[in-house]
This record gives structure tokens, C-alpha cells and sequence, in this order.
């Protein structure tokens, strides 16, 4: 059936529209999601004529957008694009001279705006889903701002959902706001909140949130409810969780299930939109992309987990976290609101109205939490070099500023005045962030002859990782992956596994076996085509596949990630300029290898602070990255030193003037210790070794976890050191945060195993096959808590260790950490073994694998 464009609920404020945008520069509208301002706005302004004397400009914030508006659109005025309507995001541009309509992401503008600062091709531009106040988006509103004192003939419309339009038009000079209503449906609302009240996707708490969601689907098929099911889940692997939860379950054959977030080819982000097949019920699974740039028209049902992922970057160390939180009130809103759209719905909340209502009203704006280099490097480019009095509509702060123009001063783009230096002025050439476009500049500058590879380590950098962990076939990933590794590290892997990909007959297939994923392969490949095109074609510059060494190559990486260059404080620890207790990340090829510096792609902060995408230097080698680098990672590195020895001679010196003030005063009785209050259950504190430590015995933590109605709270005991207590009133994890304690909890059983169950004394060699079968049938003993040292009655957890030929054997560690990484190399180790494993065996391989890499996080 055509669409009648026209019914449409933003015809009704057609004119008026056009009538604010004849009489004022910027114009506000605001609407719910489904009125048709994304695309109907720009075919409005085409009919109007603005077309006639520049382009119509439309921004998205994210690609999958991009896409679908311009089909849209192009279907709606029956042309094909690239034509009259075209759209342009980072490496594809389907543009040309006839467009007169462009959609394209928000990072393209800014790129435009280098070459043409004052927008001059364009007479009217659309800032698109303003609402979700992106870096990006505050960025092109400052610039904008910065066009309209130019430009008296340049019009600018800022579409946003119904939240917080006010601000905008403040920041505009009172722009007026342009409502537009939508015919709503009500929507009931239905608090069903996880048992227990689960608010983390980690471990048990994703396996209590799944179950839920099952039960609600099962509840809605009951209930007879008509249309399509929206489930809104924070990431890609639990959305895959949940895809198999429901696909095996008694009610998958009544189920047609679908993925949606933002690294699924186009192809399969557009299955969402179709009918589901005769007889099934349509069941969308989705990342908060859904809330707002995606509409799918049919949904009349929500299940909302309350959650999401955001990124905060951390300006002192230049680390980055990625952390799992609850959504907005505004979010929570806008999920329930996709139910309303056609029919009347009803919307789950797996969360309580306490929760709901203690929620912050919006989202943390990203220029407060993430990396701001990208943004001054380009201000910069735009002859902008007062940083701090940039008119941002949300000021960032002297923090995040300053931490953006030391990493540009650190990797040589910037002069003293924040003009640009000469490598500032070629690494603009490159949509990239400043640290990998500063690797393929050293690469042009210093070492031409590996300039190809350099192009393909910013590939990879500038892409999702290509690696795929399917569950329950950990083991066959990890042995596929294994075989394109190289001992100079993944940089050098990477090179390894883009060469075998071009070179195969069959991608497909070749993808399959290796566990790669197939589009970000593709995407890497596409991103490596455009940069030689840039450097060949635009630059001037040869990329020829050269002879340059891998020590030179690794030289190129360290000047773009100097900041992530380490010197090994200690075992299987390094410290960066500006971080300390690194750890490689298990997924490295060098995790376990221990080299004395090393350069990583990123640092990331989850449990620990790992470094990853990892490659060896040499001692000779920091001086060719940088005359002076050597001799501050040594001063960071005794800086580190002397702080612990200062902090040991303190610690004595309380001790000792504790015992004189024992000596001589006369022994009182001891005053109440305070107590930790956790899930309806009262712990005790006591100081050990100078610190406020909670005593937590190990029964009534576990009762507590399960007590506690939202489990958020459980984790507001700050910096408190805790212990547990055994039954036998013996003590595991002795000074570790209380939070750590609780993570582990939820996700491990912390009762000690008896002695009877295992064996302590196993040592086995996998080339015997029974002793190799006794190994896989102790696999499930990994990480269980069992007794370290008899004499204090001290716990810690059964460590998988191994010598490198074939023998393994089980320790008990004291300390999480070291039982986590030293059980995961092993692990790693057993996996390429060259044995034959059956299909059980394979099986209890992975479980042990997935149980310690969901650990990680």
C-alpha cells in the first residue's frame, strides 16, 4: 500500500515551518519519534525552493540512519541515488553534482568544514536527532553558531525529540520552537522488575535478565497481543544471548527474531522494517539505536532492560572505559514510546518505579565524557586556537580541554600558539582520530618504505575488531585466530590476517572458518583502499608494498600511540606516562610474553587496566620514537618506586606509634566498630592494617546479593577494604574493595570446595589420554575457592597452571588476579595442544574459557 506522505503529522505545522524559517535563521522543531520531520523536512524545504540556491544539508548521528533516510527520501521523489537525493558518511560518498539533497553523518560536515568554513554550498542545513547531543552534534552547533554571523541568507532547522528543546533555543538567541503533535496511542505500563532486581548484564545477572525476558515473551504470545516485540538490551553480545535464548526455547518455532545495532551489515538492519512470516511473531532485539533513529512501525510491545553502554574517557591518563549503566528517565521514555505507535501498547520495565524515579532526567552529554583531541585538532585546522572560550552549548570544562591539547603537543600537531605544525597540518588530511593519523604521517615522514603497512595498522585501528567469539565455540575461535599470530605482536598479526583475506578465493567461507567477521573484515579493507587513495592520489605520495622492517613499522605505531608506550614495572605489569598496574589484555598475542616496553593501540579501564592490541619494542627503538622517551617512562617508573616506599615507611611509622600508645595508655574497652549495611544484613568493620575493612561471612553476603532489590547499591561502599569469612572462620580476598567482593559473588561461588572433590595434587600430561581426560573432568574446579595456606586458614582459588609441554597442574593463589590470568593462559595454552579433543571435551574447554573471559569484565 503507497504511503500517503502528506497525513503525515508534520504537514500540520508545514507552513509554519517555512513561515519561522523566512523570519529567523535558526528554527527548533521538536517532535515524538513517527511525526516524519527526518524526511519529510527536507522535502518540504525542496518543494519551498531552497534547493534553488544551495544544497539542503541533512545531519544523522549515526550511519544506519544516514542510509535509510536517503532511500527514503529518493524513493519518495522517484529518483535514485546518487542524484537528486545523496548521501555521504566516512569512506562512501554517494554524491555528485546534481544532489541537491545530502544526508550525511555529522563527522562529514566537520570534514567539509575544513575546506569550505563557512558552508557556502549550502542554503539551508538540518541538524537531525539534536536530542542525543553527541560530541559531534555539540561540535556542529558551535561551528553553525559561528555561520549565522557570516551568513545573514544561511538557515539552520535543529530537530530534536520532545527533551530538553529548551536549551537549544537559549543557545541560539530564543530561537523560536516549532511543536509538532503526534496522534499517540496509550501505552500501559507494566514494572516487572528482575528477581532479585538485576541491573547488570554481567554474568548471573544476564542469566536472571534472559530469563525474564523469556517469561515476557512467553506472557505477551499468552496474552494474545497483537504486533511486533521491541527488546532494548546495552550491547551486541547479550542481544545474541538473547537471540539464542529465545531461538531454543519451547515458544522460538512462534518467533521471528531479529538483531539490531550498529555493527549489523545494511542488509540485516533493514529485516527489521519487513513483516515477520506467516504465523510468527516479529521480535526486534536492539541496542539503544532504536530508540530514536530507527522507527519500526509495527511494534506494539517494549521490553525495556533499563540499560545501556557508554564510554567515558578519562582526560589524566588518556584511558578509556566502557561502562554498562542505567538509562535516562528521557530514555526510558522514548523506549516506551516506540510501543505507541500504530495501535495501543504496552511497555515492560524490568526494573522497579524506585528505580525508574531515582534515575537522572538526561543522559550525560559525551562532551563531559569523552576524548576532546579529535575536536581541537580540527578547531585548530579552522584557525580556532582559543580552545577554552569556544562557544560550545555545554562548556566542557578547562579539564577535558587541556588533557586534548597535551596529547596534540605530545604527538607534534600542535605549535605553542595551537596553531597547527606542519605534522598537524598533514594528519587533518585523514578522517581519523589524531593518534592513528599521526602513525601514517611518521610513516610518510621517517619511514616510507613501510608506509603500506602503516596504512593497514590505521585500518584496524579504525574499525571494530574483526574477531568473532561465538559461545560455546571459544576453543575453535581461539585455535583459528592463534594461527595468524606473529611474536612481533597483533600489529604484525594484523598484517598477517588482512594479506590472507585478499588473497583467498572465497571470503565467505575463509571468514567462517577463521572466525573473522566478514563486513568488518570488508570495512577494514574498504577504510585501507580510501587512505591509499588519500596519501596516492591526494597527497601525492607512492604506496607501494615496501621492504621496510617490522622494527620500523612498530616505530611508525608507537609515534601515533606514544602515550600508550609502557616500560614493565613488574610481573605481568607495566606503567604508560601517565598510568599505572597495565596488564596486557588476554586477547593480545603478547599476553604472558612479559617484554621489558611495549607499544598498545589502546588502554582500557574495566575490572583492571588492560592494554590491547599490543606489539614489543626495544630498548634502541624508544630512542628512535623519541630521543627523551626513555628517560621519562624510567622516571615515571621511579616516581612509582619511591611512592610505594614512601607509603610502606608511613605505614610503619603508624604501626609503630600505635604500639607505644598501647604501651602506654591503660587497655579500654573497644568502642563499637561501625558496620556496612548490604541487602537487609548488618556487617561488622574493623581496622586491619590501618584500614576500615568489612568482615563478610561468606553465607550472608551471598544472602544479601540475593536480598538486595537493586544491586546498584550494593556497590556504594566506595573505597571500603572487605574480607570474606569463611565457615571456618577463615578469611578470602583480604583488603580487596567490597565492590570487587560483590562482582565476584554474583558471578562465582565463594563457599569454599571441599578438600574430597578435587585433587589437589593432579599433575597431568595431555598426551596421555587418560590422563588428558582427567584434566578436562577437573576443568570445572577453575576458580573455586579452596584453602591457600592451612596456618591462618587462608582461602584463594583453584589456578590452572602449565610448564609449556604438555603438563598442567592446579594451585591454589591467593590474590583473583592471578588466578584469573594465570588459569586463562593455561587455557589458552590447552587450546593448541596438539592433541585431538571429542566434542565433550571441546565443550568443557569453552565453558572454562567463557567463564574466564566474562571475568575480565
Amino acid at each position: 500500500m503507497a504511503i500517503d506522505y502528506k497525513s503525515l503529522p508534520v504537514y500540520a505545522q508545514k507552513q509554519k515551518i517555512l513561515d519561522c524559517l523566512e523570519n529567523n535563521q535558526v528554527v527548533i522543531v521538536e517532535s515524538p519519534t513517527g511525526s516524519g520531520k527526518t524526511t519529510q523536512i527536507p522535502v518540504i524545504l525542496y518543494e519551498a525552493g531552497y534547493a534553488t540556491n544551495g544544497m539542503i544539508g541533512v545531519t544523522q548521528p549515526r550511519r544506519i540512519a544516514a542510509l535509510s533516510v536517503s532511500e527514503f527520501i529518493s524513493k519518495q521523489l522517484g529518483t535514485t541515488y546518487p542524484g537528486l537525493v545523496g548521501y555521504k558518511m566516512r569512506f562512501e560518498d554517494y554524491t555528485n553534482q546534481e544532489t541537491r539533497i545530502k544526508i550525511m553523518t555529522d563527522g562529514i560536515l566537520l570534514q567539509e568544514m575544513k575546506l569550505d568554513p563557512w558552508l557556502s554550498k549550502y542554503s539551508v542545513l538540518m541538524i537531525d536527532e539534536a536530542h542525543e547531543r553527541s560530541l559531534n552534534i555539540d561540535f556542529v552547533l558551535g561551528l553553525v553558531k559561528r555561520v549565522l554571523k557570516e551568513r545573514n541568507d544561511f538557515r539552520v532547522i535543529v530537530s530534536s525529540a520532545t527533551m530538553n528543546t529548551q536549551v537549544f533555543s537559549e543557545y541560539f538567541d530564543n530561537a523560536p520552537i516549532v511543536s509538532i503533535d503526534t496522534v499517540t496511542y496509550p501505552v500501559a505500563l507494566v514494572y516487572d522488575p528482575v528477581p532479585g532486581g538485576s541491573t547488570t548484564t554481567t554474568d548471573s545477572g544476564c542469566d536472571q535478565i534472559l530469563t525474564k525476558i523469556y517469561n515476557t515473551v512467553d506472557r505477551v504470545l499468552d496474552n494474545d497481543e497483537e504486533g511486533a516485540i521491541l527488546i532494548f538490551l546495552p550491547g551486541e553480545k547479550i542481544i545474541k544471548d538473547c537471540m539464542d535464548k529465545l531461538y531454543y526455547s519451547p515458544i522460538g518455532r512462534k518467533l521471528h527474531i531479529l538483531p539490531l545495532y550498529g555493527r549489523l551489515p545494511k542488509e540485516e538492519q533493514e529485516r527489521v522494517f519487513e513483516k515477520a512470516p506467516e504465523g510468527k511473531r516479529k521480535v526486534v532485539i536492539s541496542t539503544n539505536i532504536a530508540e530514536t533513529s530507527v522507527t519500526i512501525s509495527d511494534v506494539t510491545t517494549v521490553i525495556d532492560s533499563g540499560l545501556y553502554k557508554l564510554n567515558f574517557y578519562n582526560p589524566k591518563n588518556f584511558t578509556s572505559s566502557l561502562i554498562e549503566s542505567t538509562v535516562s528517565r528521557a530514555s526510558c521514555n522514548q523506549r516506551k514510546g516506540r510501543a505507541g505507535r500504530t495501535q495501543p501498547g504496552t511497555c515492560y520495565r524490568l526494573y522497579s518505579r524506585k528505580d525508574f524515579d531515582t534515575r537522572p532526567e538526561y543522559t550525560t552529554e559525551e562532551i563531559y565524557r569523552t576524548d576532546l583531541s579529535e575536536v581541537v585538532l580540527r578547531m585548530s585546522e579552522l584557525g580556532i586556537t582559543d580552545f577554552y572560550d569556544f562557544d560550545f552549548i555545554a562548556n566542557p570544562g578547562r579539564e577535558g580541554i587541556i588533557g586534548a591539547v597535551d596529547t596534540l603537543h605530545m604527538l607534534g600537531a600542535l605549535e605553542e600558539d595551537n596553531t597547527l605544525s606542519s605534522i598537524g597540518q598533514m594528519m587533518v588530511k585523514f578522517p581519523l582520530e589524531p593518534r592513528i593519523s599521526r602513525i601514517i604521517v611518521e610513516a610518510i615522514m621517517r619511514f616510507p618504505d613501510v608506509l603500506d603497512k602503516a596504512l593497514i595498522a590505521a585500518s584496524f585501528l579504525s574499525a571494530n575488531s574483526p574477531f568473532v567469539l561465538p559461545p560455546n565455540e571459544e576453543m575453535e575461535a581461539r585455535k583459528a585466530h592463534h594461527r595468524f599470530q606473529d611474536i612481533q605482536g597483533d600489529f604484525c598479526t594484523y598484517l598477517n590476517i588482512l594479506k590472507a583475506f585478499q588473497q583467498t578465493d572465497n571470503r565467505e567461507k575463509f571468514c567462517k572458518k577463521n572466525y573473522l567477521d566478514e563486513r568488518v573484515m570488508a570495512e577494514i579493507e574498504n577504510i585501507n583502499e580510501q587512505l591509499i587513495e588519500i596519501v596516492s592520489e591526494k597527497m601525492g605520495i607512492p604506496v607501494v608494498e615496501g621492504k621496510g622492517s617490522m622494527q620500523d613499522y612498530l616505530c611508525c605505531i608507537a609515534a601515533g600511540m606514544i602515550q600508550f608506550v609502557c616500560i614493565r614495572t613488574g610481573r605481568e605489569s607495566y606503567r604508560s606516562l601517565t598510568a599505572d598496574h597495565i596488564c596486557i589484555h588476554p586477547g593480545s598475542v603478547m599476553f604472558k610474553k612479559d617484554p621489558v616496553f611495549i607499544v598498545a593501540g589502546e588502554i582500557i579501564r574495566t575490572s583492571r587496566i588492560y592494554a590491547s592490541s599490543v606489539s614489543p619494542l626495544t630498548r634502541p627503538m624508544l630512542d628512535i620514537i623519541n630521543p627523551d622517551l626513555f628517560d621519562k617512562l624510567m622516571a615515571c617508573k621511579k616516581e612509582r618506586e619511591s611512592s610505594r616506599e614512601a607509603r610502606m615507611l608511613e605505614q610503619e611509622r603508624n604501626r609503630t606509634a600505635k604500639a607505644l600508645r598501647r604501651q602506654e595508655t591503660k587497655k579500654a574497652e573497644p568502642a563499637p566498630e561501625d558496620s556496612l549495611s548490604l541487602g537487609g544484613f548488618l556487617f561488622a568493620t574493623k581496622k586491619i592494617k590501618g584500614k576500615k575493612t568489612a568482615l563478610l561471612p561468606v553465607e550472608q553476603l551471598i544472602q544479601a546479593i540475593e536480598n538486595e532489590k537493586n544491586k546498584n547499591k550494593l556497590n556504594n561502599a566506595g573505597q571500603m577494604k572487605g574480607t570474606v569469612i569463611t565457615n571456618d572462620n577463615g578469611s578470602l580476598l583480604s583488603g580487596e574493595k567490597v565492590s570487587l567482593i560483590i562482582e565476584l559473588a554474583k558471578s562465582l561461588d565463594l563457599r569454599p570446595l571441599p578438600e574430597k572433590k578435587w585433587n589437589r595434587h593432579m599433575n597431568v600430561n595431555v598426551n596421555d589420554p587418560i590422563q588428558k581426560e582427567q584434566l578436562v573432568d577437573s576443568l570445572g574446579f577453575i576458580l573455586r575457592t579452596a584453602i591457600a595456606k592451612q596456618k591462618g586458614r587462608e582461602y584463594g582459588f583453584i589456578t590452572l597452571y602449565n610448564n609449556g609441554n604438555g603438563s598442567y597442574w592446579f594451585k591454589v593463589s591467593r590474590g583473583f588476579s592471578t588466578a584469573l590470568m594465570e588459569s586463562h593462559s593455561s587455557l589458552e595454552t590447552l587450546v593448541e595442544e596438539n592433541v585431538e579433543w571429542t566434542k565433550e571435551e571441546a565443550g568443557a574447554i569453552n565453558k572454562a574459557l567463557a567463564l574466564v573471559n566474562s571475568l575480565y569484565n
